[in-house]
């Protein structure tokens, strides 16, 4: 008799339950559908026709019906943004039994289109902004010099986590730990953290003072070889060459990192562990103006660039350890620090805001 009065309450309960649990789900998949559309519609900022050319075509891929979107384009050219909304009624199934047949859900993102104003992760070798200047979208640059090519006593490489061979070493195989930011990022002082976007957290570096860098001076060919190696060794055989990581070109030339081998996001391509084989041939490095008068000269980070390492431009032995990479004029998904929409920057990415 007991459980035959129960019976009703604990059916009542399951399926209440069970309803919540779909309504949880339906929520959370819109929350995918909402995110992914907002991100894909960001890439194509700051033209807003575009970007909601993208956020249909990403709204069929998800199942999303349109009229269920409100979507809007903000910001201008300085600080381009989308939201997404997606609403639509939920069935109930066993609720209807005392009189809730279904609800409302929704969700909402909102994603930007940046430039990068820098972060952690950077490799200390830099390019020089007049070899950003002439070499073709794609084309080589060097990034480290050995001894026959410095330039009172500079090789082309910063400290940014601090000095010494060992640092360089570390920095060189998995990016820095600190924070560093250029000239054009605004509030590029150690006194700025935190920061939000559009005005960013600035530089950590112990080694730099806002966007000014000390030099690290000595050829440490050793060190350079054996990061480098590392680099390359650790690369996936998926992402080891410069088509694979860039498979597609926009008509202006721009180039858009493959997903599976970004190494900023949680796809194939990321990095977890020290020693996972991933997309390590894919970095960013400072640009600066020239390479400053030994260790006493800071220099200027004036931005940042995209490069694949190609390796070392002949043999490295000895005294002599040249580093070539492609540069690249993309746009990504990253990690960095948000700065204001520029579209003479060398990288923009995007990201999730809301």
């Amino acid at each position: 008799m007991v459980f035959a009065l129960a019976l009703p309450v604990l059916l009542g309960m399951t399926g209440m339950a069970v309803d919540l649990g779909s309504y949880a789900n339906d929520r959370r998949n819109l929350q995918n559908a909402a995110d992914s559309i907002a991100l894909a519609a960001a890439d194509e900022l700051p033209i807003p026709g575009q970007a909601e050319v993208a956020a249909h075509r990403w709204a069929d891929k998800n199942g999303i019906d349109w009229n269920q979107v409100t979507f809007d384009v903000s910001g201008g050219t300085t600080a381009p943004k989308v939201s997404v909304t997606i609403s639509r009624s939920h069935n109930f199934t066993f609720t209807r039994m005392v009189g809730i047949s279904s609800r409302d859900v929704s969700a909402h993102a909102a994603a930007v289109k940046v430039s990068f104003a820098g972060g952690s992760g950077v490799v200390p070798w830099s390019v020089l902004q007049s070899a950003v200047d002439t070499a073709p979208n794609g084309g080589l640059v060097t990034l480290k010099y050995d001894s026959s090519g410095a330039n009172t006593g500079n090789f082309g490489v910063i400290q940014i986590d601090g000095g010494g061979s060992n640092i360089y070493e570390s920095d060189v195989m998995y990016g820095s730990n600190s924070a560093v930011c250029s000239a054009t990022t605004s509030g590029c002082t150690t006194t700025s953290c935190p920061g939000t976007y559009p005005t960013p957290c600035a530089e950590t570096a112990p080694s730099c003072d806002g966007p000014d860098c000390t030099p690290q001076t000595g050829n440490m060919t050793g060190k350079t070889q054996s990061a480098v190696d590392f680099r390359m060794n650790h690369t996936s055989s998926t992402c080891d060459s410069f088509g694979e990581v860039f498979p597609a070109q926009d008509p202006d030339g721009t180039y858009h990192l493959s997903p599976d081998c970004n190494p900023w996001t949680s796809g194939p391509g990321s990095c977890p562990t020290p020693t996972t084989l991933c997309s390590r041939r894919v970095f960013i490095v400072p640009v600066i103006s020239d390479f400053g008068n030994g260790s006493s000269d800071p220099v200027t980070v004036q931005r940042f660039a995209l490069v694949f390492l190609e390796g070392y431009a002949g043999a490295c032995t000895g005294s002599s350890c040249d580093i070539q990479a492609r540069f690249v004029k993309a746009e990504l998904t990253a990690n960095g620090l948000a700065g204001t929409y520029d579209p003479t920057a060398l990288i923009h990415f995007v990201k999730l805001v809301e």
